[in-house]
């Protein structure tokens, strides 16, 4: 075999407030990942975030996608790893990951997967499916998982909605965002995550961006990981009180999302960035739009 393959990915945010586990929205800040044929299996780190690159290939999960689809007699082959998504934030890292060695070998070896394949395969391995949603098909994602099949409708995001992106300081491990968690929900606050997570949707499409401030309030998850986020209720605040049309804990944390009108996103920017310091040893902060594309395959970079 002698198949290689450039694919671009976005970054993703999860749940958005209410949308627990069903909303993903793709952002634009990309890494990269490419394939290509060699003398040995070799992982290549490079980007901003290069240290958090795993060189084992039995522990990229980037690597590991790309082998879980390339045929049996494909040789060794060597990674090229750009990472600018921040690592371990609630920003979709090992989504991205997935989505780009899934996307990368279906592109090297004309596998011939479509979107829902490749989207299957991806939760198999992620677990769930909203981030990955995000990351193979860009812009608003809905997702629902049935015993029967795996549901993906994308909704276009509004280009005049900038996006402010915080991530503070401090680790927040995934396991232990989920063991916060309660077992069961109230019916009271099921139907205010329900009347929310449809608001938002209904906001975005029609123009009615202030809705937005009730539409990520959330009652199933966040109220639960605010002790573990110290940076959450006084971050969303401090991005309202900025101008920000709402705000929400990105995925499980402790990254902060904020969607706001484009000339406000460096105040809300600095507001939700002061907050983080406060709250931890400093902060990322980025200023984006949403990503109308997923994961992309490019012309691959000339062979060093």
């Amino acid at each position: 075999m002698t198949g290689r393959a450039r694919v671009s990915v976005p970054a993703s945010s999860g749940n958005l407030g209410a949308g627990f586990d069903v909303f993903g929205l793709a952002i634009d800040v990309r890494d990269e990942y490419q394939f290509e044929p060699a003398s040995r299996d070799s992982i290549e780190p490079a980007g901003k975030f290069l240290k958090h690159v795993p060189r084992d290939t039995r522990r990229n999960l980037a690597f590991r996608a790309f082998r879980s689809l390339a045929p049996a007699a494909a040789g060794p082959y060597r990674l090229r790893a750009v990472r600018e998504i921040p690592p371990q934030g609630g920003l979709g890292g090992s989504a991205s990951a997935i989505v780009g060695g899934l996307v990368a070998a279906n592109h090297a070896f004309g596998v011939g997967l479509n979107d829902d394949d490749l989207l299957r395969r991806a939760t198999e391995i992620e677990g769930h499916p909203d981030n990955v949603a995000a990351a193979l098909l860009g812009g608003l994602v809905v997702t629902v998982q049935t015993d029967e099949a795996l549901h993906a409708v994308r909704v276009p995001f509004p280009s005049d909605i900038g996006i402010v992106v915080v991530v503070p300081g401090y680790h927040v491990p995934t396991a232990r965002a989920r063991a916060v968690l309660p077992t069961g929900v109230s019916r009271a606050h099921a139907v205010a995550n329900l009347g929310r997570a449809a608001l938002l949707v209904a906001a975005l499409q029609t123009g009615r961006y202030a809705e937005l401030r009730v539409a990520t309030q959330d009652f199933i998850h966040q109220p639960y990981r605010a002790e573990l986020n110290p940076a959450l209720e006084p971050g969303v605040q401090a991005a309202l009180d900025a101008g920000a049309y709402g705000a929400a804990l990105s995925g499980s944390g402790p990254t902060l999302i904020a969607f706001a009108p484009k000339d406000r996103t460096m105040r809300v920017a600095g507001a939700m960035a002061d907050v983080a310091i406060d709250a931890s040893s400093g902060c990322e902060t980025y200023v984006a739009n949403a990503a109308e594309t997923g994961a992309t395959a490019m012309e691959p970079l000339a062979s060093t």
